[in-house]
């Protein structure tokens, strides 16, 4: 059932007009009931003009906006029923904790009574019981951000928009506030809207999203569909994949920068465009494994890094460097500066053909 469809959606900035870099041009996004939905993209995409023109704080030049089945265009942002957390918490500092999250109840004359049950049971969800008396500067960044995410909840909002409120927070109080946000959007079954240019970011929390490049969808899907699956290089390299050659398929072998690459299993020949490397298509062997020599390249470890359970390799094979992702195994140690193998998956590789190549 979709909760949110956008149709023809135009907005158009001038020149000098420095909130945006691109005019914003969507025909269609469609959010199912409940989704957590991502929007992904680089600085100045329109991520955040988009969230705004769904929320009602950025007018359309063009097009529709439909909430469960109804044109909200029209309606003040007030009265629109979506809750919006931005990357700054915006709390008033002269207000505590249960003043702040009560601030949108008093302004909608819910008595008193029905505050206070309102507002406990959204500190227990967010886990900030306790702290009511407390002031903004008396509260760590994590703790600011649960705040605004309860100043939110407590209004029950139909839908809840998030436009990077994790950013500015080190790395382990981000994981700890992905985990709450999964656990919110579970215990209140809503639709999340969620903007993040960061792709760990995206594998944790979404169900489905797009990437958008200059004011435009490039691709939607889930994150692992469109990981498998990227439709064009920018993709790939926002997904992550860095392993990119350029170069033309002859007799089944690709062929780029003195490379030779089988691909056996493509059935189209004599053609130009990318080849995508996928990480983990790519292994590292010592160089004296006793292998076939069967899509095997030779090279030279520049980076190698443990990192939870896996190895990051940076390995140059004929003046390319590669990323590899490979498990780590702890009875085989690698050195950088260390002369190795690295056999490649065909299965893991993607040709996008010059003509295929989606531009935007």
């Amino acid at each position: 059932m979709t909760k949110l469809c956008l149709k023809n959606i135009k907005k158009t900035y001038g020149k000098h007009d420095k909130r945006s870099e691109f005019d914003l041009n969507i025909d269609e996004l469609k959010i199912e009931y409940r989704d957590f939905f991502g929007i992904v993209g680089g600085s100045g995409c329109g991520k955040t003009t988009l969230l705004k023109i769904i929320a009602g704080l950025t007018d359309l030049d063009y097009g529709e906006i439909c909430m469960d089945q109804k044109i909200i265009n029209q309606i003040l942002p007030q009265r629109r029923n979506i809750g919006m957390i931005f990357q700054e918490n915006l709390l008033f500092p002269h207000m505590n904790v249960y003043e702040n999250i009560g601030f949108g109840l008093k302004i909608k004359k819910v008595g008193k009574k029905e505050i206070s049950k309102l507002i406990d049971d959204v500190l227990q969800s967010v886990g900030l019981k306790g702290f009511e008396k407390r002031y903004p500067n008396e509260l760590s960044g994590g703790q600011k951000q649960r705040v605004s995410l309860a100043r939110a909840l407590v209004l029950k909002p139909e839908l809840l928009l998030m436009d990077e409120p994790f950013s500015a927070l080190d790395p382990r109080l981000r994981e700890e506030m992905r985990s709450l946000i999964l656990k919110i959007h579970k215990e209140y079954n809503m639709t999340i809207v969620f903007v993040t240019h960061d792709i760990e970011e995206a594998f944790n929390l979404f169900n489905n999203m797009i990437i958008m490049k200059e004011g435009r969808i490039v691709q939607n899907g889930s994150p692992m569909q469109i990981y498998e699956n990227p439709i064009n290089t920018y993709v790939a390299k926002f997904m992550g994949i860095n392993n990119i050659l350029y170069g033309n398929i002859i007799n089944k072998i690709f062929i780029s920068n003195d490379l030779n690459i089988n691909l056996d299993r493509f059935t189209e020949d004599n053609l130009s465009g990318n080849l995508i490397l996928k990480p983990e298509c790519l292994k590292v062997l010592k160089f004296d494994n006793c292998c076939e020599h069967i899509n095997i390249f030779e090279g030279i470890i520049k980076e190698c890094s443990f990192r939870k359970g896996f190895i990051d390799f940076k390995v140059d094979i004929n003046s390319t460097e590669f990323e590899i992702i490979q498990v780590y195994e702890s009875d085989i140690e690698f050195k950088v500066g260390e002369r190795v193998l690295v056999k490649y998956d065909e299965k893991g590789l993607i040709f996008i053909a010059d003509e295929g190549e989606i531009q935007c």
